[in-house]
Parts: structure tokens; C-alpha cells; sequence
């Protein structure tokens, strides 16, 4: 069923076209992949689907049970806001709805398995992870028929991200994601959209099927060059054949010549790819002796030391707040350590790639913003290039070098801000989260540049696939202070892991209970601890099953407040099981 239609739908900005003519249809449960360039115009798009952007021209059709719930890009939140009165955060006060109760319920469930347990915990205090999820459990709790979800990868750590990449994938909803994270679009979308041209178009299957079709569609964009450069070639002949062959009346076939060479132009600017020159390494490259940092009383860096070689590539794992960029601060140092010592070789200059980019004027035009640095920048080759054929090698035309930075997407000031970085010849890259915000064309561009790059990397990413590509060895975040080395890629590190956890539980499950642990409980408490799991266990399919059905249209009002009312009591009930089984298995234990 078709719950969300467009016919011949366009949108300016600010003198801008970003699309035009478009026409397309949205299913009931369609899980759909949204990419394109940076600028291209994908939160605009998004926002005339929600209806909050009207169109320029064409009509945006929606069923009538159609129910929409939004992750932003940018959530903003009001100052001192506590994290539970974020579940109906704009909405006026007094407003009550039907099914509120189900989901404020659902909200505080979504928060738990998140790890926001504090409901009255500030806002204000919230590192942008938290704020991520915070906003996930808000969009989740909705029970919305169709997720619009805008970079939802973004600040969260691995291991949300899985999470979040199993609840997609089993969903009843349909949703549209914008996203970066390969893995992610290719582990739970059923479609692709691209936007391109001023062109929205669908493809069917997941990311993978979308590069076998795009890889076709190069194919025959290539076949359409080399009939334009052959045309070009024999209309080229016809114009130096002298003046008699060029009368006014071939004024047409004059402009089609200079059509059909601009068209080549615009293809050459569109495939330049991402280089800088590099300073060699000297043989002592970094040492870190048993540097330590905490904050407060919380310490976030126990004593680690660690000798870095010429070369190296190492990715940096662990949850949210376990200490990574504070890390990559001590290495940098930018943030002294409070025992131990950073030891830098003579040679060695770092490139901090932060995750933000936060301090830029944004008064300041693209090449403003690059002559700060310098007029010219070196090249491998001995040779230099101008600030603005640097420019263009990083995917900046001349037509944009004008433009206030102010006036660039989300995606366009990170790229700005990474071209800046490279041309100052770091040979030793500090990258956090260096893929936040870029598109799927600009990621893939970084990535074979940092593949060929010769000096050292020190990595902080929630992109899967560039962790694959790119690490070779991790240093891994307990988010206690304890930093371990792990030799592998990333999946490696996966596999490895649930390996060892798979071990755990089969001892645990295997290995009999001693005499002693369970003379602690009585016969008929035995009993009862026994059973509890299977218990809790069966009150959480509910409470899942329930979930579900609060997603769907309501067709009967009377069994949906009767659904609501056992919710709550399911949630009551698996409270107070797990507290009891909290309690036998501590007394089990002694």
C-alpha cells in the first residue's frame, strides 16, 4: 500500500534548484536508503515529505492513517530540560493525547536499554552520544507507521549502533534513512533512494544491489562519453573547415559544440580525487610512558604506554565517554597528562581531525577560509598548487569558492575543514569521527586517500567498513581508565568477541552450582530462582509483541486501551521478577 506519494515535486534555495520533477511512491513498511552529495538537498527533501517545507511546484500526497515520527540531524532541546520531559518535548503544556501513557512507557524502556536510566537526569549534561539516544528513544517511542531518521549513526558507539541495526532490520515500520555507514544501509534497507542531478530516484535491494546498478549506470554513462567525444571530434572538423562552412545558419550546431565540450569539463571536475604532500617520518615516531588523565575524581585514562612505528593504523573502540578523544588530545598535546609522559619524534607533525567544527568564522568564504593558511600549498612533486586548485582537488569548484561558509551544509564544512588539515602535511593523523556528515562519494574518496597514506593513523570512527579498511590493530576501551591492544580489524575484534562470550554462557550454563552457594537458599526458593528467567523472559516477548502493536494503525480503541493498561502492568511485573532474581542469585552466590 502506497502511504506516501509525489508528483512532479520541485524545491529552490536561496537560488538554488536541488530538485526538480519529481515523482515517486512510498510503500507501508519500506525501508528506504537515502544518499547523496553533500548539498545535494537530502534533510530539504525530508522535510517536504514531513510536510513542514512546502513545495515549489507538484503536490506531496499522504494516506490518512499515515502517522510520522522524526529524527533530526540536530535536535534542539530547551535549556535545563530533564530527560524525561524530552518524551513530549514541543509540545504545549496541558496538551494530553490518547495513547500517551503507552508512550511515555515505551519512551522509559527505549531509555533503558540505551543506558539512560536517570529519568530525571539534565540535559544540559548529556555528551552528544547521550543526546543521540535520548533523541532515538524519543523517535522510537512514537509508534509511528514511517521513521524519518537523519543521520542516526551519528555520536553513538559501536555498539548502539548494532543495536539499533538489529531493531531496523526486524521492524514492522518503514523508514527513511540518511546515513554514511555502508554497513548500516547494507544490513537493513530494502531500497535505495539517490539524490543526483536535481533527480530523485528509487533502486530496489539493499546498498550492495544499488552499486551493482549504479556500476551499470557508469557503464553506460562511459558508453554516452565516448559517443559525445566522438561527435565532438567530427563537429570540431566541421568548424576549421573554414568560414564558408560556418554561416549563420549553423548558429545551432555551433552551440551544440559547445555544449557537448562543457558537458566534459563538468565530468572531469566531478572525479578529481583527494591528494597532499606528506612529511617523511623520522625513525622516532611517538612514545607515550605511562600517560594517565582523570577528571574530578573519575579517572579516564589509567597508566598506558605504548612506542608507535612508522606506518601504523590503529582503530580506537569503546562505548560512549571511555576516554578515546581524550586520548587523542594526550597524543596530540593539546591535553598535558597528569603522570607519565608524550615523547615526540622530531619529525613528527600531527593533523587533528576533530568532530566538530566548531570555531570556524562562518563570514568567511571557502577561500578565505583556505588563504588563512596559505596562498599556495606544496605537492609531493616538489611543485605547489594555488589555495583554489587545491580546492578543487577536494571536490570545490570555483563557482562555490565565493560562498560563505555559513551558507554550506553540515557535510560541506567538514569536508572544508579536512581539506585545511591535509594541506598543512600532517604526517601522523588524529582522526575522530572523521566521517560525520560526509557523503557516501566524499567517504569513499578519504577513504583511498588515508589507504595510500604513508604516515602513522590513529582512528575513531563508528563506520564499520572504514575500520575494516583501514585498521590493523585497535586499542580497546573498557570505559573504566584500562586501554588493551588487539591485532585484527574490526570484525576481527567482533568475532573474536562473541566467541569469548559464547564460551562464557555455556560454562555458566554447564557448570553445576557448589554445595555451598546452594545451601544459601531454601528448597522452595531454589525453586523459584529457577523459574524466574524463564519468567522474565516470556514477560519481555510481551512487552516487545505490545511494542509492536502499538506501532500499527488503531483500529479498535477499546482493545488498544486495553493493550496500554497490560503494558504497564508488564512493565510493573518484570520490574519487581528481576529485582527478586537480582536478590536470590546475590544470595545464590554467597
Amino acid at each position: 500500500m502506497n502511504v506516501l506519494s509525489l508528483d512532479n515535486v520541485s524545491k529552490t534555495l536561496v537560488d538554488t534548484p536541488l530538485f526538480e520533477g519529481v515523482t515517486l511512491g512510498i510503500d507501508d513498511g519500506e525501508k528506504i536508503g537515502f544518499i547523496g552529495r553533500n548539498g545535494a538537498g537530502k534533510s530539504t527533501f525530508l522535510r517536504v515529505l514531513q510536510g513542514t517545507l512546502p513545495t515549489d511546484t507538484g503536490s506531496v500526497s499522504r494516506h490518512r492513517e499515515l502517522t510520522v515520527s522524526v529524527l533530526e540531524q540536530h535536535p534542539d532541546f530547551a535549556p535545563g530540560a530533564t530527560l524525561q520531559e524530552l518524551c513530549f518535548h514541543g509540545r504545549p503544556p496541558g496538551d494530553d493525547q490518547p495513547g500517551d501513557a503507552a508512550v511515555r512507557d515505551s519512551f522509559r524502556s527505549f531509555c533503558r536499554e540505551l543506558g539512560l536510566m536517570d529519568p530525571d537526569a539534565s540535559v544540559d549534561s548529556f555528551s552528544g552520544g547521550m543526546l543521540r539516544k535520548a533523541s532515538l528513544a524519543r523517535c522510537l517511542s512514537r509508534g509511528a507507521r514511517l521513521l524519518m531518521l537523519d543521520e542516526p549513526t551519528n555520536h553513538l558507539d559501536l555498539e548502539t549502533i548494532e543495536w539499533l541495526e538489529a531493531l531496523l532490520r526486524r521492524a514492522s515500520f518503514g523508514f527513511i534513512l540518511v546515513t554514511h555507514d555502508r554497513y548500516f544501509l547494507d544490513a537493513v534497507c530494502t531500497s535505495i533512494m539517490e539524490i543526483e542531478g536535481r533527480k530523485v530516484l528509487k533502486y530496489p535491494g539493499n546498498y550492495s544491489r544499488y552499486l551493482e546498478l549504479r556500476a551499470e549506470r557508469e557503464e553506460m554513462r562511459e558508453r554516452v562519453e565516448q559517443r559525445r567525444v566522438s561527435i565532438l571530434r567530427g563537429e570540431l572538423e566541421w568548424l576549421m573547415r573554414g568560414p564558408r562552412a560556418r554561416t549563420g545558419k549553423d548558429k545551432g550546431r555551433k552551440q551544440r559544440i559547445m555544449d557537448l565540450r562543457d558537458a566534459g569539463v563538468q565530468k572531469e571536475m566531478a572525479m578529481q580525487e583527494f591528494s597532499s604532500h606528506h612529511r617523511r617520518l623520522g625513525r622516532k615516531v611517538l612514545e607515550l610512558q605511562g600517560v594517565s588523565r582523570s577528571f574530578d575524581t573519575q579517572r579516564v585514562i589509567l597508566p598506558f604506554s605504548y612506542s608507535f612505528r612508522r606506518g601504523e593504523r590503529i582503530g580506537l573502540l569503546g562505548p560512549n565517554g571511555s576516554g578515546k578523544t581524550t586520548f587523542l588530545r594526550l597524543v596530540s598535546g593539546e591535553l598535558p597528562p597528569d603522570a607519565g609522559a608524550v615523547v615526540k619524534g622530531a619529525n613528527t607533525v600531527f593533523g587533528h581531525y576533530e568532530q566538530t567544527s566548531a570555531g570556524i568564522d562562518p563570514s568567511l568564504t571557502v577561500l578565505d577560509f583556505m588563504q588563512q593558511l596559505a596562498e599556495r600549498v606544496p605537492r609531493e612533486d616538489g611543485g605547489s598548487l594555488t589555495a583554489e586548485q587545491f580546492l578543487e582537488r577536494f571536490l570545490f569548484p570555483r563557482s562555490m569558492h565565493g560562498i560563505r561558509i555559513e551558507r554550506l551544509s553540515g557535510g560541506e564544512v567538514r569536508r572544508l575543514s579536512l581539506v585545511r588539515l591535509l594541506a598543512t602535511g600532517p604526517n601522523f593523523l588524529l582522526l575522530d569521527e572523521p566521517t560525520n556528515d560526509l557523503d557516501l562519494d566524499t567517504i569513499r574518496l578519504l577513504e583511498e586517500y588515508l589507504a595510500d597514506f604513508p604516515g602513522c593513523i590513529l582512528l575513531v570512527s563508528h563506520d564499520r567498513a572504514l575500520l575494516d579498511r583501514l585498521t590493523d590493530y585497535l586499542f580497546v576501551f573498557d570505559g573504566r581508565g584500562g586501554i588493551r591492544g588487539f591485532t585484527g580489524s574490526y570484525e576481527d575484534y567482533r568475532e573474536a568477541a562473541e566467541e569469548e562470550n559464547a564460551a562464557v554462557v555455556t560454562q555458566a550454563t554447564a557448570a553445576p552450582l557448589p554445595r555451598k552457594e546452594r545451601t544459601s537458599l531454601s528448597f522452595k526458593e531454589r525453586k523459584e530462582y529457577e523459574l524466574l528467567l524463564s519468567e522474565i523472559e516470556g514477560l519481555e516477548k510481551e512487552q516487545k509483541a505490545l511494542e509492536e502493536a502499538f506501532q500499527r494503525a488503531v483500529t479498535d480503541p477499546a482493545a488498544f486501551q486495553s493493550d496500554q493498561r497490560r503494558y504497564g502492568a508488564v512493565l510493573k511485573e518484570l520490574e519487581t521478577k528481576i529485582a527478586r532474581w537480582e536478590e536470590l542469585a546475590g544470595r545464590a552466590g554467597t
